[in-house]
């Protein structure tokens, strides 16, 4: 529990990532106002990582699109003082997001930047024009609740922005989530037709699964 006067990814401090537990530092703020953070893992004898798997952005404010968090990078690996490497995980890395998405409110998002070499499926995806939801870091977003609608920053704005970027939305309310569904189940619908299953790509196979697997989840929703 946070208590009063603590920044809220404090709360994130000693959760679980698998045998691990996370160590959360709180840096200066960014010129917009946005605090620096870093998630670092902890070992069982209390090794603490040399590197964080997570270095981001947290922002807060009065209106729901004044709160959003910007993963600026996410390690696939980390390594310790000892000479341990750690690989993390695909359901680690999801349990990650998931960690950060209950620090939005609703109507709030959170970013990935896309144009690092372990990211490079997503940014293939996108450039093919397959929908956000259904590539790696859209399904990921989607699957932890900041997935309703997505905006593709694959340009700096005014050279300032960064790298490029996925954004994912949180619902404002029910009502925005169910329209939302509706537009996605629509866009995943067509994005199916056109794709068809035979003579495919990998990368293509993979996103048609991601399809059907947000089709699925929509629907046994909407039931």
């Amino acid at each position: 529990m946070v208590q009063e006067g603590q920044h809220p990814l404090c709360c994130l401090q000693d959760k679980n990532l698998g045998p691990y537990k996370l160590v959360v530092t709180v840096g200066q703020k960014h010129r917009i106002g946005a605090s620096y953070f870093h998630l670092f893992l902890r070992d069982s004898s209390g090794e603490v990582s040399r590197q964080p798997v997570i270095f981001g952005l947290h922002h807060q404010g009065k209106y729901p699109s004044y709160n959003w968090i910007e993963v600026i990078s996410l390690s696939p690996r980390v390594n310790f003082g000892s000479g341990k490497a750690v690989d993390i995980s695909e359901d680690e890395t999801q349990q990650l997001f998931q960690y950060l998405a209950e620090l939005i409110p609703p109507g709030g998002h959170i970013m990935v930047e896309y144009d690092s070499p372990e990211q490079q499926e997503t940014a293939r995806s996108l450039a093919l024009g397959i929908p956000p939801v259904a590539t790696p870091l859209g399904y990921m977003m989607f699957l932890a609740g900041c997935g309703v609608s997505f905006k593709d920053w694959h340009f700096a704005e005014g050279g300032c922005e960064g790298p490029c970027k996925l954004q994912g939305y949180k619902a404002l309310d029910e009502l925005h989530a169910e329209r939302r569904a509706n537009e996605t189940v629509a866009e995943l619908t067509a994005f199916l037709a056109r794709i068809p299953e035979e003579e495919i790509s990998e990368l293509e196979k993979a996103a048609r699964d991601r399809a059907l697997a947000v089709l699925n989840k929509l629907k046994k929703n909407k039931g």
